[in-house]
Order: structure tokens, then sequence, then C-alpha cells
């Protein structure tokens, strides 16, 4: 079985004081695996250091904790002429803000399985196949178990919404995934495929971009595709859609038939779906 949540409640509920406990933890954690007394920021990245020169910009655990409840303490947003401060939730439209929900998350569930494997081990075995994205969690074969233990692992802020209506079908980002026979279909899921009107997902021809940068973006669409699909019929279908739509947007039909059967070549697609794959763009 396949089954998808979200958290509906991620960014708005969830109490500062269990955001700052999980970032304490997560912050106290990374210092006592690096075995350094400083985090250094540069210009073009980050170092784990033990002493620093005048004017880097460095922080211990200490300052780096008290940092992190600064944050969460001060934002404020105006609406007119009322100033709000926000006392609970994720700080939203902050550059952190996916990196605190994500990390805060990450340590309640650390905290679960660490409590759990000794005594129910059985139970982290059937979670092992259990993803999350931010706030979309995936769970394969977990017989129900996501669902019983979701309190046990998570604050009782927080309401999980199962996703989809069946348990052997599930769009996963952009996934159509579907069990059939015992195995996995995957296809391209777009939600905008559903929309009931006609959406120019890509520039036309006539634009200022470059022509070699509009074509390269049919290369990578189609490398996405064949590393999606895994049969291809999905994948032909997919090529069809992108093929006809850019070519209504003034592509050349030749040109995107070169660079089809590049994609074909250099990246395998025949020992991956077959001979006919190579006539996906034939007329």
């Amino acid at each position: 079985t396949s089954k998808t949540f979200d958290f509906s409640t991620l960014y708005t509920n969830l109490a500062h004081k269990d955001i700052k406990d999980a970032l304490k933890f997560t912050v106290k954690l990374a210092f006592r695996n690096s075995k350094k007394k400083f985090i250094a920021v540069y210009e073009k990245g980050f170092g784990w250091v033990n002493s620093f020169r005048d004017g880097t910009l460095a922080f211990d655990e200490v300052k780096l904790i008290k940092c992190v409840d600064f944050l969460l303490d001060n934002c404020y947003f105006k609406v007119g002429d009322v100033l709000y401060r926000q006392h609970i939730g994720v700080p939203i439209g902050i550059n952190p803000g996916p990196y605190i929900a994500n990390l805060t998350l990450w340590y309640f569930e650390n905290r679960f399985l660490d409590s759990t494997y000794k005594s129910k081990y059985y139970i982290v075995k059937k979670l092992n196949n259990t993803f999350r994205l931010i706030d979309d969690i995936t769970t394969l074969n977990s017989d129900g178990y996501l669902e019983e233990y979701f309190n046990f692992i998570y604050p009782d802020s927080l309401t999980l919404n199962k996703e989809n209506e069946i348990d052997n079908a599930a769009n996963v980002l952009d996934l159509d995934v579907s069990i059939n026979e015992g195995k996995f279909s995957c296809r391209v899921y777009d939600k905008r495929d559903k929309f009931g009107f006609k959406v120019v997902k890509f520039q036309p021809l006539m634009s200022n971009q470059a022509s070699s940068v509009l074509y390269g973006t049919y290369c990578s669409q189609l490398v996405r595709y064949s590393r999606i699909c895994n049969d291809v019929d999905a994948f032909s279908d997919r090529v069809s859609k992108i093929t006809d739509d850019l070519i209504g947007l003034g592509f050349r039909r030749d040109r995107l038939s070169k660079i089809y059967l590049s994609v074909v070549r250099r990246h395998g697609l025949r020992e991956k779906f077959g001979i006919g794959c190579g006539n996906v763009l034939l007329p």
C-alpha cells in the first residue's frame, strides 16, 4: 500500500516552545558531532572551526541558540497601522522558515525512534519506508502504524490529513504512483493537466530568451520524464504532450526530434523502454 499525508497546521500551529526545544537539541547535536567550538560563516560557505580571524562572523553553541530564540520571539508583521508579533507557528516569509519547520519535525521523529526501536522494533521496521519532504509524508506498506502512532510522534498542535483516496495510488510531488499486480507504476504528475483552461508552461520561441536555452528546457524535461516513468507508454504520453505544446509556441519539430533522439541515445532510453521509444516523435 501507498499512503500520502500532509500537515494542515504545520506553519500556523506549532508552539514556539516546541520549536525552540527542537532547534536547541539540533544545534547541540551538530556542535557535538563537529567536535569544534564554533561555526564560521564565510562569503561562499561555512566551516566548523576552533578559532577564527577578527571580523569573521562566527557562533558558538550558546550564541547560535540565542539567535534562534531571538528570531522566533521577534517576528513582526504590519497590517495598515497595526503591528502584530507572531507568538505561535513557524515564521512565514523568512529564508530559514522551511528549515525551521523541517528540523523541528525531524527532532520529534528522531525522539520517537530513539525511544521505540529497542522496546518495539517491529513498529520502527514498519515505518522504515516512510518519507517526508517538509510537510508532505509518504509511507509504504506501514500497515496503519503511522496513523496509529502519529500522536506519539508529533506534538498535539499538528493535524495529519490523508491525501490519497485509495491506498494503491497516490500523487507524490511530481510523481503519479500506482500499484498494479504488486509492482509500482510511475508516471509524471502535473496538477495543471486537470485545470479547466489551457496553461502556458513554457516561453514561446519568439521571446527575448536565447533559443539554445529554450530548446535546452525541452532536453531537461525529457531527461526528467525518463527518470520518473518506468514504462514506455507513460513516457511517450508526456513526450507527445510537451512536443505538441512547444510546436504550438513556434518551436521547430525537426530540431525537437534531433534533441529527442540525442537524449534517447545519451541516456540509454532504448535499454530502459525498448526499441520503440525512438519512434515517439515520428510523424
